[in-house]
């Protein structure tokens, strides 16, 4: 966090300052729920400038409406990191409350717990979603993240709670998708032979995953799966229940095994 102090003038007119501090988050590991959220309302247009920066510094929003242009310019810089969409590993929305009070949690910090099975689910909706806008691809894709406490993720809770998920506050569901992104930023530096940016997959030869959702094959992670199974039709819910960080492991060094026969 870094803190500041302002100094202002109550009655522009009257030579007479006071004094506010505040604390502003410089990362996204330091950003609540509320802060998240704001992000997102801020980007429809669902509250003003003003609102927002009450929302990350704590300070009124009668006192913001008496800083100058210049102060208040200097205090959106502080949050350009919003706008770069840094690589972030964990959920920042924990848990979601849905019918008859139950509760659902987001996988653990950098996809520990997450099966490869449930991962293909999620990122295969959350793929389509980025290309329809549909609201039931947004509901089913958390329907596939979000897990009661100790589940064990199953194809059938998708169809069980996509349309529960679907009465949460849009702006809740959005600010997931925009985590997401950043949980999908984090994974093209932990595992950069699997995902790779657009810009950077055209001077690979690796088969990678392109991480801008509307440049990716919905059904990539489908084929995928087939390339590892293959026929073998038997053992494929061992291969979903394994740790997805297992397989991009795996994967990865497959990837290099392959490049060094195609090298010699």
């Amino acid at each position: 966090m870094k803190s500041i102090k302002i100094n202002y003038r109550p009655i522009s007119w009257i030579p007479v300052y006071r004094t506010v501090s505040a604390n502003f988050p410089q990362n996204w590991g330091e950003i609540c729920v509320d802060q998240l959220l704001a992000i997102v309302s801020l980007s429809s247009g669902k509250i003003s400038e003003l609102k927002f920066l009450s929302k990350f510094s704590g300070m009124k929003t009668h006192n913001l409406k008496r800083f100058d242009d210049y102060q208040i310019f200097k205090l959106s810089e502080l949050l350009e990191f919003i706008n770069d969409r840094n690589p972030h590993h964990e959920f920042i929305i924990r848990k979601l409350s849905i019918r008859h009070n139950q509760t659902l949690y987001a996988p653990n910090p950098k996809l520990k717990g997450v099966t490869f099975g449930q991962f293909i689910f999620t990122d295969s909706y959350f793929s389509n979603f980025q290309e329809s806008r549909n609201e039931v691809d947004l509901n089913k894709f958390i329907a596939s993240l979000y897990l009661g406490k100790n589940e064990k993720f199953e194809e059938r809770l998708i169809q069980e709670r996509f349309e529960c998920i679907g009465m949460l506050n849009k702006s809740i569901r959005q600010a997931i998708v925009l985590n997401y992104q950043l949980i999908h930023e984090w994974l093209t530096l932990a595992y950069p032979l699997i995902f790779q940016k657009q810009e950077e997959k055209a001077s690979s030869g690796a088969e990678q995953i392109e991480t801008n959702g509307s440049n990716r094959d919905p059904n990539q992670w489908i084929k995928i799966f087939q390339n590892f199974v293959g026929d073998d039709i038997l053992h494929d819910d061992e291969w979903a229940s394994k740790p997805v960080n297992t397989i991009f492991a795996y994967m990865t060094r497959k990837y290099k095994e392959n490049a060094r026969t195609r090298n010699k």
